[in-house]
């Protein structure tokens, strides 16, 4: 099975619309099932913009700014969560400074750090 662009953009656009208003919470270690329980520390949390995301094009799109926030434990970031306005995690994957699902300004956070998003995008392939 092979997804058109258009189907592939509605897509996008469907899922990212659950994250508006949501917030984003920065985790150590490595990311449970999405259905699970969160494993690892809460480094930050920031809060994710009443439209999360541009919209798609292509079948990916790319978050809206997200303000900065300080740390509030220490340690090292490993993944990320992503939660619906009502607190409800909608989506996880890698965070890190390169090569993750989301592109952090650091990957090593003491309390009071600034913690940055550079980057995240959501796509769909083809099939």
């Amino acid at each position: 099975m092979q997804l058109a662009i258009a189907g592939r953009n509605a897509s996008v656009d469907a899922v990212n619309t659950l994250l508006n208003g949501g917030t984003l919470e920065i985790r150590t270690g490595t990311a449970a099932a999405v259905d699970s329980t969160p494993t690892g520390t809460v480094l930050a949390t920031l809060s994710i913009n009443a439209t999360a995301f541009a919209a798609a094009s292509s079948g990916s799109a790319t978050a809206n700014a997200i303000v900065d926030v300080t740390a509030t434990a220490a340690g090292t970031a490993g993944h990320y969560v992503a939660k619906d306005s009502g607190g409800n995690a909608e989506r996880n994957g890698t965070a890190g400074t390169s090569g993750t699902d989301m592109i952090l300004n650091n990957t090593t956070f003491g309390i009071g750090d600034d913690v940055s998003v550079v980057s995240w995008a959501f796509s769909q392939s083809t099939s």
